[in-house]
């Protein structure tokens, strides 16, 4: 027993160091520059290593934003404990999508895992299990099959606002995330008055969603 629970711990911390090196690499030299070879060169671990725990390149990049999100969300819910579940699903799309405007790397690292059918699939799949987390047990509870019509829309709406930063129209990325935002919010049943209440709070409180979406950028990657 003792000496599986070591293999495991290894394989977690050979993962991580993966991670990391991916996530490096990624905010150096974007998703497309970035390559399998690249990676085995920082992280130290070998070819065969890598591909004994990930498929390929699109695979490792699916690992590294699902954790990016879980990371994000666990965040949340650390600083807003005493806010409402929707709030926090607010807070969750406002991070993500306002990194997306102040970063083009990670915006254009992001847009690829967008345009990535098996990336975007696990995006959509991660969105769900936020819902369930922040719902279950509210007045917005719902079935899963509801749950994944609701987060795939609103999965498809960012990936739309990530695309309109490339747009040469002249527009207003902070205006496109509010409306992202109360029409999620909308799905889920939230009313009128809670969804002005939560959407004031959310601009008063920019400086949080800076600080937490720095920190994803900077610390390294935990394995959840």
């Amino acid at each position: 027993m003792k000496k599986k629970k070591l293999s495991i711990e290894h394989t977690e911390e050979v993962r991580r160091r993966i991670l990391d090196s991916a996530k490096t690499l990624l905010l150096q030299y974007g998703y497309n520059k970035t390559t399998i070879r690249m990676i085995v060169e920082h992280s130290g671990i070998l070819t065969g290593s890598i591909y004994y725990l990930f498929k390929n390149k699109e695979d490792i990049f699916q690992s590294l934003f699902l954790s990016v999100i879980k990371n994000c969300i666990a965040r949340i819910d650390y600083y807003c404990k005493r806010e409402s579940s929707a709030f926090k699903y607010a807070a969750v799309c406002e991070v993500e999508l306002k990194k997306m405007e102040d970063d083009e790397i990670i915006r254009d690292a992001y847009f690829a895992g967008y345009s990535s059918k098996l990336i975007f699939e696990n995006m959509v799949d991660q969105f769900i299990l936020l819902a369930h987390h922040l719902f279950d047990g509210t007045v917005y509870e719902m079935d899963n099959d509801e749950c994944y019509r609701k987060s795939l829309l609103i999965k498809g709406a960012m990936r739309a606002c990530i695309a309109e930063l490339y747009f040469k129209q002249d527009i207003s990325p902070a205006a496109s995330r509010q409306a992202l935002i109360m029409m999620a919010l909308m799905l889920f049943g939230v009313d009128a008055m809670q969804i002005e209440n939560i959407m004031g709070k959310i601009i008063d409180q920019e400086k949080l969603w800076e600080k937490i979406a720095q920190q994803l950028v900077e610390e390294p990657i935990q394995v959840v």
